[in-house]
């Protein structure tokens, strides 16, 4: 949220740089490239999180079940080395200075599919290719225009569609380049109801555009003692910290579960913890009776065996299952 709001003076003129740039490839003027495989890009209109890394991680999963070799390329925002770097997981061999704490995290969640680290996303795709992928996902690209796509899907958040009107990268009309708009963190029960209204808005901005839905439902925690079922968490004390783009929607879901949320310490977005800082985060914990929880995407930045929980999370279609969105481009199934 402290990214958004450094940025937010900023986003008047990101606004009018991207128009331009679009402008200038939709005319050709700009030359787009293309991989020898097709490309799904998930990105977003807004400054702040959106849940890309968990549907970044749903489709590539997906595509895995169906047979298909998918790859993930990502510029690994904050990372403090600009060497390209391919992961592999469950256990990369790289760390967060190196790769970045997305990728990081997305090596974890997809044992075995090749993650690309490189702003070079050109030269990261076919990096991929050589790495056996014959599908690549593009995290973060609907603002990265030099290379074309397949499937260009965009995420709304359903609990701040349009950024409050000073978080946007793009005016709201840049929705209509989308191949389709994924809203993502509906609720569980009756999610048609929130949706139904962003769909009505969607359909005026963007006419023809496809619209779909997405739930985030807890997968399981992460304790020091092992896994156990998200529902343990039911009547809980909990001390939620976290460095994300919404991390009210963080606390949202740990509510969901029933804990109750005493304390809650938000960093910028990609923070950094020092040493100093986790040992105040559990010091407050302990003084309150309260179990430290954060996110996969904090975890990766926290040293090993940090006395902490870690609430995983999966982006689930309300439709219930990605078939819909995949044909929209049905080439990127093969």
């Amino acid at each position: 949220m402290e990214k958004a709001i450094l940025l937010a003076p900023l986003s008047p003129l990101y606004r009018v740089v991207s128009r331009v740039r679009a402008a200038g490839y939709r005319h050709g003027l700009l030359a787009a490239e293309r991989l020898p495989v097709p490309v799904v890009s998930v990105g977003n209109l807004t400054f702040g999180g959106t849940g890309k890394t968990p549907t970044v991680a749903a489709l590539a999963r997906d595509l895995v079940r169906r047979g298909r070799r998918p790859a993930v390329l990502t510029r690994g925002y904050g990372r403090r080395s600009e060497d390209p770097l391919l992961l592999v997981g469950p256990e990369p061999r790289a760390g967060v200075e190196d790769a970045g704490d997305e990728p990081l995290e997305l090596a974890g969640l997809l044992p075995g599919v090749p993650i690309v680290v490189d702003a070079d996303r050109v030269r990261g795709g076919l990096r991929a290719r050589g790495a056996g992928a014959n599908v690549v996902i593009l995290d973060d690209g609907f603002q990265h225009l030099r290379l074309r796509r397949n499937l260009d899907v965009v995420l709304v958040d359903v609990g701040d569609p349009w950024g409050g009107g000073w978080r946007l990268r793009e005016p709201l009309s840049a929705l209509r380049r989308a191949s389709a708009v994924l809203v993502t963190r509906l609720p569980i029960r009756f999610p048609e109801a929130a949706l139904d209204p962003i769909r009505r808005r969607i359909g005026r901005i963007a006419p023809g555009v496809p619209v779909f839905g997405a739930t985030v439902r807890p997968t399981a925690l992460r304790t020091p003692e092992g896994r156990e079922d998200p529902g343990a968490l039911r009547g809980a004390r909990v001390l939620a910290f976290a460095g994300i783009g919404r991390p009210r929607a963080f606390e949202e879901t740990l509510e969901g579960l029933g804990a109750e949320v005493v304390a809650r310490r938000w960093f910028r977005d990609h923070h950094r913890y020092t040493r100093l800082e986790l040992e105040a985060i559990l010091a407050e914990a302990d003084r309150l009776g309260a179990v430290p929880v954060t996110t996969g995407k904090d975890a990766v930045k926290l040293p090993d065996g940090s006395p902490v929980t870690v609430l995983e999370t999966a982006t689930v279609p309300v439709e219930g299952d990605w078939d819909g969105l995949w044909a929209v481009a049905p080439e990127v199934l093969g």
